[in-house]
């Protein structure tokens, strides 16, 4: 069995450690996740040996994605191979996937750890231009994606072209991190740049929702150098079968399934709300929703597989078969130029926990 992921790796001082690893490491409140964090890290492969390291220290974010990812696969009940270290994960059987992970990240020299206090932490997960900071989201988003497009090993191959995975669809996991403010965006944003539209709603005479869609050229945001919009459309992308995007893969996720098993101290109790997709046939506006996180049976909890969207390349030359990441949103391109979204159980757009601690 692995040892716990916040058992301290040799000659690691505590001050030299990521300062969200360490609010998760020394904080009550974030039992539960720390128990159901340990209980998957106790069967993942750690194929190079340096995730626990690289989870401590420079690569929190980008390992607690990987591991999110793992729990997700599990949960499916996919064949998990991570014999080899690139791609990340292999998907053996029937519908055989190559998914490499992928985080958008601060500049470098940036950090968090000027906040003065909670609130000031708080303050920056509202950004000042939500329109702006919506076009950074996919500048960073297709800078990550690209990064791993045009990644190649010491023998020149791409991931999709190392041997054991030829003739794989190859897709690559995303999620964001590059500001604070990063987690609040859906998958809207995502969508657009991959496929190269966007859709426009309005009411008609008789309060009928009527969608329509229209093309988009590219992506800009102040005087940074623009993007071509349809990452599907461009030369090359013919590789990448589907972009897997999450803004959920989070301490909060593994904090409320963690509670939903019973994980947490009887003086923690965890309050979610946030916004999920409205069913409502003319409806153009999300459901706002509120619970609190309890202990339940199995059938009742969050799922890992929760958060998760799959983008569907429709030019793919090996394309992932729909339905092979059960309990995702997922979302294809049809002939008339729509999207086509479907999912199983409910679909969050975002969502925040708040914990409240009591003092016994």
């Amino acid at each position: 069995m692995n040892r716990s992921l916040f058992e301290l790796e040799p000659r690691l001082p505590i001050d030299k450690t990521n300062r969200e690893f360490r609010i998760v490491r020394e904080t009550v409140g974030f039992t539960a996740a720390r128990r159901l964090m340990d209980e998957i890290f106790s069967t993942f492969p750690d194929t190079d040996g340096n995730f626990r390291k690289e989870f401590q220290t420079t690569g929190f974010s980008p390992r607690f994605l990987e591991l999110t990812l793992y729990a997700m696969l599990q949960e499916q009940g996919h064949q998990v191979d991570r014999s080899s270290a690139a791609p990340d994960f292999v998907i053996r059987g029937a519908h055989p996937v190559a998914i490499e992970a992928t985080t958008t990240n601060p500049p470098q020299g940036s950090t968090s750890e000027t906040d003065e206090d909670i609130m000031a932490a708080v303050r920056r997960l509202i950004p000042d231009d939500l329109a702006e900071a919506e076009e950074e989201f996919v500048l960073q988003a297709g800078k990550a994606i690209r990064r791993k497009m045009i990644k190649r090993d010491a023998q020149g191959h791409a991931y999709w072209e190392k041997p054991h995975v030829a003739g794989v669809p190859f897709a690559i996991a995303l999620e964001a991190f590059h500001h604070p403010s990063a987690l609040i965006f859906s998958s809207t944003a995502l969508a657009n740049y991959l496929y190269g539209q966007r859709d426009v709603a309005h009411h008609d005479n008789n309060g009928r929702l009527v969608i329509t869609s229209e093309q988009i050229t590219e992506h800009k945001n102040r005087d940074k150098k623009p993007i071509p919009s349809g990452l599907f459309n461009q030369p090359g992308s013919e590789h990448l079968a589907a972009v897997m995007f999450t803004n959920d893969a989070t301490i909060s996720k593994f904090n409320r399934m963690g509670t939903e098993r019973g994980y947490g101290p009887e003086n923690v109790h965890l309050i979610r709300g946030g916004l999920m997709y409205n069913t409502a046939p003319d409806a153009d506006t999300p459901t706002p929703f509120k619970y609190e996180v309890v202990e339940c049976e199995p059938e009742e909890r969050e799922r890992f597989s929760e958060g998760f969207h799959v983008f569907h390349n429709p030019n793919a030359r090996h394309p992932v078969s729909v339905g092979t990441f059960e309990g995702c949103v997922e979302h294809r391109l049809l002939e008339t130029g729509r999207t086509l979204t479907t999912w199983k159980g409910r679909s969050i757009f975002a969502s925040r926990t708040v914990i409240i601690q009591g003092t016994e």
